[in-house]
């Protein structure tokens, strides 16, 4: 294996340069995969599953994130491993002036002008992270001109607690071995130039809105189609006018969070089945789940899609139960005007933001989005569930879209950036005084028995929030936003290891809820 020298440059095989910025260490056999010398729109799948078992991903994360890669059209092209890592220590903790810190670029070959690359790192602890080529980062568009990309890859060291597996042990912390796969992908064309907003297209026809009125038995269907022919109580699409015949007591509706839909969302709370039920039974049956796109539409626009779809002449009152940002959709129900011209707003009774990015998310700044990506693919990849890979797949068009170099078109990620201008009008009002709000939070740390994988996430999103966070959203930002301050939040305690996905599986949480929702 050839040394990677501090400071250095390597030409490898394949046409690849890497240059290093105050990193050594060594250099791998690289692996040139089928795809590479084919159109990727003709390349067989790999098998991209195995590779990252290989890899230290842990299993099922490398199977369902393999699978789904595959599934989304990215082949791997050229595959580079890197061991022996070592960047100079530096103290104090991690350097947050913004400097460039150590880091590798990346020189590969640009792909054909119909298809985009992006780099999978894989680090030795099992966490996996996308890395954008560099002019997509900066000024959006690719660098393919000049007939190669380059990427960036941060170089962050640092040791792990002990805990986990024994077979973790050998393992001395993040940063110390990775292996950085080269992947291409198919870009959509339309009208003979490569799409800007392929991301629109996709989350219309695969993540359509949808309002449906459920049963304990429908509250997971998809709301895509008829649940086995039936109609609305089935848990299909619910018209205003059976809406105004139930207004006489008031709902409760669900709305999830980014990248998701309520039979994700919402998972925990359908295998309570006592609570469910005893929910159902509560609203006597008046119980909607509200599924919206998340990404390429701000919550403004869900919320306004939602208050065209309910009565024109009825007033309804709702309890509502948000996950994630969903809880901005939430807020934006009641405000004055959304609904139209002699349109009412509804009554919010009761609302309960869990997890909600109240004050925002640094991982939704423009320069974070592969940061919010890759933490998204970690833990749905760490924390599998039968639904999950329908949230994974959203997730990876997004990698495609901010790959391609793409720097518009993310208007529902864009509104949790804490400087965002709906942010600021939403937090510069206080709590509203009419009505109940809750609010369900946590400062994630792994459990004792937790797997490296997630006790080196943890360690890497916590240097990049620098406060107590779920791994998405920070602790206190659910409850204090500017004006906004929701009294006794909710802290689901450490010892119960809750992260941003995993909620709805705290029994706290649930007990919570059926304490603060009065039913009919």
């Amino acid at each position: 294996m050839p040394d990677l020298e501090r400071d250095g440059r390597s030409e490898l095989p394949y046409g690849l340069i890497l240059r290093s910025s105050e990193v050594s260490g060594r250099v791998g056999e690289i692996r040139r995969w089928a795809a590479a010398g084919t159109p990727v729109r003709d390349a067989a799948v790999g098998g991209l599953p195995e590779q990252l078992l290989a890899d230290h991903v842990p299993e099922p994360a490398a199977r369902l994130l393999g699978t789904a890669a595959q599934e989304a059209g990215l082949r791997p092209v050229l595959t580079v491993p890197l061991s022996d890592l070592a960047v100079p220590r530096r103290p104090g903790g991690p350097d947050r002036s913004g400097a460039p810190g150590p880091h590798l670029r990346l020189e590969a070959p640009a792909p054909l002008p119909d298809e985009g690359q992006v780099l999978l790192e894989a680090d030795a602890t099992g966490v996996v992270r996308w890395v954008f080529p560099e002019a997509a980062v900066r000024r959006g568009g690719t660098d393919r001109a000049a007939g190669a990309q380059t990427f960036r890859v941060a170089m962050e060291q640092f040791a792990l607690p002990a805990g986990g597996p024994a077979a973790d042990r050998g393992i001395v912390g993040f940063g110390v071995g990775k292996v950085l796969h080269l992947l291409r992908f198919p870009i959509e064309r339309a009208a003979g130039l490569a799409a800007d907003f392929a991301v629109s297209r996709w989350e219309k026809r695969h993540r359509p809105y949808g309002l449906r009125l459920t049963t304990p038995q429908t509250f997971l269907a998809s709301g895509d189609q008829p649940v086995d022919g039936a109609g609305e109580e089935a848990g299909v699409q619910v018209s205003a006018g059976r809406l105004a015949d139930l207004a006489d007591r008031p709902f409760l509706l669900f709305v999830h969070g980014t990248f998701s839909r309520c039979r994700t969302g919402f998972r925990g709370i359908a295998d309570d089945e006592p609570l469910l039920h005893d929910l159902h039974r509560r609203y006597d049956g008046r119980v909607l789940v509200f599924d919206h796109p998340t990404v390429h539409l701000d919550p403004v626009d869900n919320a306004r899609w939602l208050l065209e779809h309910l009565p024109a002449d009825r007033r309804l009152t709702l309890d509502i139960v948000t996950h994630s940002r969903g809880g901005l959709v939430a807020r934006h129900l009641s405000r004055d005007g959304l609904a139209g011209a002699g349109r009412p707003a509804p009554s919010v009774r009761t609302l309960v933001h869990v997890a909600t990015p109240n004050a925002g998310t640094t991982l939704a700044e423009k320069q974070r989005l592969s940061d919010l990506l890759g933490v998204f693919t970690n833990l749905l990849a760490l924390l599998p569930e039968e639904l999950v890979s329908t949230t994974l797949e959203v997730v990876l068009e997004v990698v495609k879209h901010g790959a391609a170099g793409v720097l518009g078109g993310l208007d529902g990620l864009a509104a949790m950036d804490p400087t965002s201008e709906g942010l600021g009008e939403l937090n510069a009002s206080a709590v509203p005084t009419g009505g109940s709000v809750r609010a369900v939070t946590s400062d994630f740390e792994p459990a004792r028995d937790a797997g490296l994988a997630m006790r080196a996430l943890d360690g890497l999103v916590d240097r990049l929030f620098g406060v107590g966070n779920d791994l998405v959203v920070p602790t206190e930002g659910v409850h204090r936003a500017g004006s906004y301050v929701v009294p006794d939040p909710l802290v689901a305690p450490s010892a119960s290891a809750v992260v941003h996905s995993s909620f709805f599986r705290d029994a706290q949480v649930r007990a919570g809820l059926s304490e603060w929702l009065p039913g009919s």
